[in-house]
């Protein structure tokens, strides 16, 4: 038998190949985009892709089921649901899909969203009693997943239908039960997702703090009120894959382009520069009215949150391979029109005498010497981190934007005045700088280190 799990850095997703090794078959769950990785992972183990098996229509990243489907010529199997508008086999409670001498049967676990289905895992080599589930968003370690994804007026219901499918189908599983779920740590689709990919069942039902509930009322309430704003591309990508993604043959080439090309492609409306350099180079130098958004953990979700789909992106690198890695970082929250990456990187830029931008830094002893020393000089301190986090405290005299409204609400800030940008650590902070420069704000601050330097030094703190 072979397990193997397949991380996507950035998502927190987790997918999976299952496979009877001595049948030479498999089966694939809820894949990315980029299905590459489980054709080649295959083809080393001399193993047949069979099925490809979704537990749920994902809401975070845009689903490689078709394009692995296609690829693998594999049936598609998902759980039954009038949204699906392509071609597959539905799965309902009770349901099997064989793999070689392993059998997956599926338990219908409603709640993350309404079609949801686990599936529970019996035999293999010298197995035969239930040893594992595979529980898409309906159960993480030390979290349960959110119900909240389809809008505020269907959450109660699923977060009551999620506390049956847990207490009624997934905890009343033997306690060495392996539970593979579909997102670790980091991950929006829960509130505090723990911090091990594989877990049991035995120990979440001692440990997992959301399972304490008493009731499916009281689960229902502490579990809504828990959670942070879903990101804004969730409700695109749920559409996307339900309708069924578009089929891409295989990871497109990302082009690069030549200064001639670099400039003409900027002549488009829709054209847009986005610049995944460190925060420090975008800061040393960048091209006028660029977004930065650093290639760092959370950059694709970030990036699907906070870019239309229709904005033909000119990208600003490091070098030809991050190229690679943003593109396909861009797939998988359904951002597919990139045009290319500067080739020669900001250097070319130079060496053509074209404008550039700078972004001012502001250290945490001078936004202390300005806000609390009384020499303010009509300074606006922004902090774009969440309510959670504001509410844990925040710099003196501070307003609170979360970066995800700072497009629709910069209009409450003073473009003649000088603003200061912080979050937790600068990341956060320097994708909104970047974003009111690039719309006219005159004398934009990001605050390196933000509140974690805040606090080192021992400054005070509003709550």
């Amino acid at each position: 038998m072979i397990l193997e799990t397949v991380k996507s850095d950035g998502l927190a997703h987790l997918s999976y190949v299952l496979g009877d090794d001595r049948k030479g078959v498999c089966v694939v769950i809820d894949p990315r985009r980029d299905v590459d990785l489980y054709l080649d992972f295959a083809r080393r183990a001399d193993m047949h892709i069979i099925g490809i098996i979704e537990t749920h229509i994902q809401s975070d990243f845009v689903s490689g089921a078709r394009e692995l489907a296609v690829a693998a010529g594999a049936p598609i199997y998902a759980p039954a649901s009038e949204e699906y508008d392509f071609e597959h086999e539905a799965l309902g409670e009770g349901d099997t899909v064989e793999v070689g001498g392993i059998t997956l049967r599926v338990l219908e676990t409603p709640g993350h969203s309404p079609e949801h289905i686990s599936l529970l895992v019996e035999g293999g080599q010298g197995l035969q009693a239930p040893w594992a589930v595979f529980t898409g968003d309906t159960l993480f370690a030390s979290e349960a997943g959110r119900p909240d994804l389809l809008g505020p007026e269907k959450a109660e219901n699923l977060a009551r239908q999620l506390f049956h499918s847990l207490h009624e189908k997934l905890l009343c599983l033997e306690e060495g039960t392996l539970v593979y779920p579909a997102h670790g740590e980091g991950s929006p689709c829960g509130v505090h997702i723990g911090g091990r990919d594989v877990t049991t069942i035995g120990y979440e039902r001692q440990h997992n703090p959301r399972l304490r509930s008493q009731g499916e009322a009281d689960f229902a309430r502490d579990l809504l009120s828990a959670l942070p704003p879903a990101p804004g591309y969730y409700r695109r990508v749920r559409q996307v894959n339900a309708a069924g993604p578009r089929i891409l043959g295989c990871v497109p080439s990302l082009q690069p382009l030549s200064m001639e090309e670099f400039r003409s492609a900027l002549d488009d409306p829709e054209a847009m520069v986005l610049d995944t350099r460190s925060i420090e180079s975008f800061a040393g130098a960048h091209i006028p009215g660029a977004l930065n958004i650093a290639l760092r953990e959370n950059f694709p979700i970030w990036a699907g949150w906070l870019i239309r789909p229709e904005r033909r992106l000119l990208l600003v690198v490091t070098d030809e391979n991050e190229a690679e890695i943003v593109e396909r970082h861009l797939l998988r929250v359904g951002l597919e029109c990139t045009v290319g990456f500067l080739h020669g990187g900001m250097s070319d830029w130079f060496e053509a005498g074209l404008p550039f931008s700078r972004m001012l830094q502001m250290s945490v002893q001078g936004l202390r010497d300005r806000v609390v020393n009384g020499r303010r000089d009509g300074l606006q301190v922004v902090d774009v981190r969440s309510r959670d986090e504001w509410e844990e405290g925040h710099i003196p005299r501070a307003k609170h934007i979360y970066l995800p409204e700072v497009s629709e609400r910069m209009g409450e800030l003073d473009r003649d005045r000088p603003v200061a940008v912080y979050c937790s650590t600068g990341f956060r902070a320097a994708i909104a700088a970047s974003m009111l420069q690039a719309n006219g704000f005159r004398e934009v601050h990001n605050v390196p280190g933000s509140m974690k330097a805040w606090r080192a030094a021992g400054y005070p703190i509003e709550r």
